[in-house]
Protein backbone atom coordinates (compact mmCIF):
# COMPACT_ATOMS: atom_id res chain seq x y z
CA UNK A 1 0.00 0.00 0.00
CA UNK A 2 3.26 2.09 0.64
CA UNK A 3 4.07 1.74 -2.49
CA UNK A 4 1.52 2.41 -4.70
CA UNK A 5 0.83 5.82 -2.22
CA UNK A 6 4.55 6.87 -3.09
CA UNK A 7 4.58 5.81 -6.78
CA UNK A 8 1.15 7.73 -7.27
CA UNK A 9 2.62 10.78 -5.71
CA UNK A 10 5.83 10.71 -7.37
CA UNK A 11 3.54 10.17 -10.99
CA UNK A 12 1.55 13.06 -9.61
CA UNK A 13 5.13 15.43 -8.98
CA UNK A 14 6.42 14.42 -12.24
CA UNK A 15 3.67 15.23 -14.10
CA UNK A 16 3.31 18.64 -12.14
CA UNK A 17 7.09 19.56 -13.26
CA UNK A 18 6.46 18.19 -16.85
CA UNK A 19 4.02 20.40 -17.68
CA UNK A 20 5.19 23.05 -20.38
CA UNK A 21 5.58 26.63 -19.25
CA UNK A 22 4.12 28.86 -21.51
CA UNK A 23 5.82 31.82 -21.96
CA UNK A 24 4.05 35.38 -23.04
CA UNK A 25 6.32 36.92 -25.42
CA UNK A 26 5.34 40.81 -25.38
CA UNK A 27 5.46 41.50 -28.85
CA UNK A 28 5.37 45.03 -30.07
CA UNK A 29 3.18 45.91 -32.97
CA UNK A 30 5.17 46.43 -36.13
CA UNK A 31 5.10 50.18 -37.55
CA UNK A 32 4.24 51.20 -40.53
CA UNK A 33 6.10 54.05 -41.95
CA UNK A 34 4.56 55.57 -44.84
CA UNK A 35 6.74 58.18 -46.18
CA UNK A 36 5.08 61.07 -48.58
CA UNK A 37 6.86 63.76 -50.33
CA UNK A 38 5.79 67.63 -48.66
CA UNK A 39 7.20 70.14 -50.75
CA UNK A 40 6.28 74.01 -50.45
CA UNK A 41 5.07 75.60 -53.48
CA UNK A 42 4.13 79.10 -53.97
CA UNK A 43 0.40 79.93 -54.34
CA UNK A 44 0.29 81.68 -57.41
CA UNK A 45 1.07 77.25 -58.50
CA UNK A 46 -2.08 76.06 -57.49
CA UNK A 47 -3.85 74.54 -59.86
CA UNK A 48 -7.01 75.93 -61.07
CA UNK A 49 -9.35 73.68 -59.36
CA UNK A 50 -8.19 74.19 -55.79
CA UNK A 51 -7.76 77.93 -56.65
CA UNK A 52 -11.73 78.43 -57.70
CA UNK A 53 -12.77 75.97 -54.68
CA UNK A 54 -10.98 78.77 -52.29
CA UNK A 55 -12.61 81.85 -54.09
CA UNK A 56 -16.15 79.95 -53.49
CA UNK A 57 -15.68 79.11 -50.19
CA UNK A 58 -17.30 81.66 -48.26
CA UNK A 59 -14.95 80.76 -44.87
CA UNK A 60 -11.05 81.17 -46.39
CA UNK A 61 -11.82 82.77 -49.99
CA UNK A 62 -10.75 86.12 -48.00
CA UNK A 63 -8.31 85.05 -46.00
CA UNK A 64 -4.40 85.33 -47.62
CA UNK A 65 -2.76 82.24 -47.95
CA UNK A 66 0.64 82.25 -45.83
CA UNK A 67 2.03 78.64 -47.11
CA UNK A 68 1.15 75.42 -49.78
CA UNK A 69 2.29 72.19 -50.25
CA UNK A 70 1.94 69.67 -52.85
CA UNK A 71 1.92 66.02 -50.92
CA UNK A 72 2.97 63.05 -53.09
CA UNK A 73 1.57 59.56 -51.62
CA UNK A 74 3.20 56.41 -52.15
CA UNK A 75 0.88 55.43 -54.55
CA UNK A 76 2.03 58.49 -57.17
CA UNK A 77 -1.19 61.16 -55.88
CA UNK A 78 -0.81 63.86 -54.68
CA UNK A 79 -2.89 66.74 -52.93
CA UNK A 80 -2.40 70.14 -51.60
CA UNK A 81 -2.39 71.34 -48.10
CA UNK A 82 -2.78 75.48 -47.77
CA UNK A 83 -2.56 77.11 -44.76
CA UNK A 84 -4.35 80.29 -44.19
CA UNK A 85 -3.57 83.41 -42.40
CA UNK A 86 -6.57 84.31 -40.23
CA UNK A 87 -4.77 86.53 -38.15
CA UNK A 88 -4.80 84.52 -35.16
CA UNK A 89 -1.55 82.45 -34.10
CA UNK A 90 -3.06 79.09 -35.06
CA UNK A 91 -3.76 79.29 -38.74
CA UNK A 92 -6.45 77.88 -40.86
CA UNK A 93 -5.06 74.76 -42.98
CA UNK A 94 -7.12 72.74 -45.52
CA UNK A 95 -6.34 69.87 -47.96
CA UNK A 96 -7.64 69.83 -51.36
CA UNK A 97 -7.43 66.35 -53.86
CA UNK A 98 -6.16 67.16 -57.62
CA UNK A 99 -9.99 68.22 -58.69
CA UNK A 100 -10.08 71.04 -55.84
CA UNK A 101 -12.09 68.97 -53.49
CA UNK A 102 -11.45 69.50 -50.29
CA UNK A 103 -10.16 66.74 -47.75
CA UNK A 104 -11.74 66.25 -44.60
CA UNK A 105 -10.02 64.41 -42.17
Amino acid sequence: MKKVLLMSAMLVTGAAMATPQFMLKNSTPMEVITQQEKVKIEAEALPDAVKATISQSEEVKALPIAEAYQITQLDGKFHFEVIFDNGSEEKLTKKYDQEGNEIKD
